[in-house]
């Protein structure tokens, strides 16, 4: 009788699982190790704690800015200097490429697993990243006709612009308490 036919008999479930008495105080605790490190890396918290720990909120913001700018410039060269003239192709390209990336990382479980909001449905979810991806495609037709220093000016406008339209409009104030 080979190992194949031990296992597909059934004597493959002793072979391969062991019952907890059987496992020993090493087997208890190296259990007990690998249940703590999948919480700490599998759950958000877990790794908002990671992230924490290595990098504060002056490298986030840092790396925030330079990749910003970076990808701007980038976005300028292709539609500028390459001649590449779709710029809602761009934004689909930047979309793949983001989307892949998320995945490695979190296949590696460097980026915490975080489900949707249970209280958010998925309508406005979904209304937010059409809304979001359209006006990233707007954003590159913009910088393929104007320079970037115009483009940052605007970007840079579009807050205090909301703020008053809100404050106009909708008769909203500015609370300076923290909420």
């Amino acid at each position: 009788m080979g190992l194949w036919e031990f296992i597909l008999r059934g004597g493959g479930r002793r072979f391969i699982k062991r019952k907890g008495s059987d496992a020993g105080e090493a087997g208890r605790a190296m259990e007990e190790l690998r249940g703590s490190l999948y919480n700490e890396f599998h759950t958000s918290e877990g790794a908002k704690r990671q992230q924490q720990r290595f990098c504060g909120p002056g490298v986030a913001l840092t790396f925030n800015f330079v990749v910003s700018v970076g990808i701007i410039m980038a976005n300028k060269m292709v539609m500028g200097s390459v001649g590449f003239n779709f710029p809602v192709a761009l934004s689909l390209i930047h979309y793949i490429a983001a989307w892949v990336l998320m995945a490695v990382l979190r296949a590696l479980y460097l980026m915490p697993i975080a489900p949707p909001s249970k209280s958010t449905p998925f309508s406005s979810l979904f209304a937010l990243g059409a809304v979001m991806s359209f006006s990233t495609g707007l954003a590159n037709i913009s910088l393929k006709h104007n320079s970037v220093g115009f483009y940052q000016m605007a970007k840079i406008a579009v807050t205090p612009t909301i703020v008053a339209a809100e404050f106009i409009l909708l008769r909203k104030g500015v609370s300076f308490r923290k909420q």
